[in-house]
């Protein structure tokens, strides 16, 4: 999937049904892609519109319509939001996950002491 990304100038993931976490799109913005998502599900909290990517309703043909010629337009935009996306994504990453649940058991040891 990365070399496939790497080429890639943004990337859309245009659901009509919810999405819990998709994993191609953390995959994606691993990549430093600017991403066009629907909101719906857990969407939203990976994509915040106008920082981290643009979100459009699901299912709205017109909404996608806008967004993709909007990226297509603009090479600030699709520069400023696939650095942001990046960056974001590293909040998902292994590591940071670990470090995340290494804090919690950390809280519940001492609140138990």
């Amino acid at each position: 999937m990365p070399s496939l990304l790497k080429g890639s100038t943004f990337f859309v993931l245009p659901s009509i049904a919810d999405e819990v976490l998709p994993m191609v799109l953390l995959e994606a913005m691993t990549a430093g892609l600017p991403v066009i998502a629907s909101d719906l599900g857990g969407v939203p909290e990976l994509v915040t519109n106008d920082e981290t990517g643009l979100l459009v309703p699901g299912g709205d043909v017109e909404a996608l319509s806008a967004a993709l010629r909007r990226l297509c337009i603009d090479v600030d935009l699709r520069t400023t939001l696939g650095m942001a996306s990046r960056s974001t994504a590293r909040h998902y990453s292994w590591p940071a996950i670990a470090d995340q649940y290494m804090a919690a058991y950390n809280d519940a040891v001492a609140a138990r002491q």
